[in-house]
C-alpha cells in the first residue's frame, strides 16, 4: 500500500495524536525556525499575503501568520482530525496529500512544506514538484522545513511497520529549473535546534525564490 493511503487511513491521525500537545505548547515565532525565515520574506512580499501550507497539521503555524501577518491561509494535511482541528480555529485546511493540491494555478504566495516530505511515496516527487510549482505565483516563495542528506537515504519509520521515512536535499526537487533560486539553507540539529555535527540529526530550512529569469540573446 501507499505511504499516502496509510497516513490518510490511518498514520497521519496517529502522528496528530502523538504530537498535538508539543506542537500546542511551541511558543511562537521564537520555537519555530520556519516562522522566522517567513519573517524575513514577508518584508518583501508585504500585505495581501497569500499562504499555503502541505503537512500543517492542525495549522498552528497558520493562526500564528493569520493573527500577527494578517495573512490568508491554506492547509494541506493527511490527518482528518488535524484538519478538524485546524478547522475549528478558522484556517481553511483539506484532507490530502502533497501530490494532489486542489487549488488555483499561481494562487499563493508562498508555498510550505511543513516537515511531511520524508514521509512522501518517492513516486510522487514529481507530482508533488509539479503541484507545487503550478499553484505558486511567480514571483513567489517556497519554503521547506524537513530532514537533510546530502544523498539520499532510506531508513524504517519507527512509529508504523512497513513505512519507510527519507532523507534527501529536497531542495533539488526545484533548485534545478531556472526560475527557481536558494535563497537560504541553513541546517540545525532536529531535536535541539542549534549547530550539530551529528549528520544524522541534520533537519533543513530553505527559502527558494521563484522568478522567472530573463532571456538574453
Amino acid at each position: 500500500m501507499k505511504q499516502k493511503k496509510i497516513f490518510l487511513q490511518s498514520e497521519g491521525d496517529a502522528w496528530f495524536a502523538r504530537n498535538h500537545c508539543d506542537v500546542a505548547s511551541r511558543k511562537l515565532p521564537d520555537d519555530d525556525p520556519l516562522l522566522c525565515e517567513i519573517l524575513d520574506v514577508y518584508a518583501n512580499v508585504g500585505a495581501g499575503l497569500r499562504v499555503l501550507e502541505v503537512g500543517c497539521g492542525e495549522g498552528h503555524r497558520l493562526v500564528w501568520l493569520r493573527e500577527n501577518l494578517n495573512a490568508d491561509c491554506y492547509g494541506i494535511e493527511p490527518s482528518a482530525q488535524a484538519v478538524a482541528a485546524a478547522c475549528a480555529k478558522g484556517i481553511n485546511v483539506q484532507q490530502g496529500t502533497a501530490d494532489i493540491l486542489p487549488f488555483d494555478s499561481e494562487s499563493f504566495d508562498i508555498v510550505i512544506f511543513g516537515f511531511c516530505l520524508y514521509l512522501c511515496d518517492r513516486e510522487d516527487l514529481f507530482h508533488i514538484a509539479s503541484a507545487a510549482d503550478r499553484v505558486l505565483r511567480n514571483p513567489g516563495w517556497l519554503m521547506i522545513l524537513d530532514f537533510y542528506s546530502s544523498a539520499p537515504r532510506t531508513r524504517e519509520y519507527h512509529h508504523r511497520p512497513g513505512v519507510l521515512s527519507y532523507k534527501m536535499d529536497y531542495r533539488s526537487l526545484f533548485s534545478w529549473h531556472p526560475d527557481y533560486e536558494c535563497m537560504t539553507h541553513k541546517l540545525r540539529h532536529f531535536s535541539v535546534g542549534g549547530y550539530t555535527d551529528e549528520q544524522d540529526q541534520w533537519i533543513a530550512i530553505s527559502t527558494l525564490r521563484k522568478c522567472r529569469k530573463g532571456i538574453n540573446l
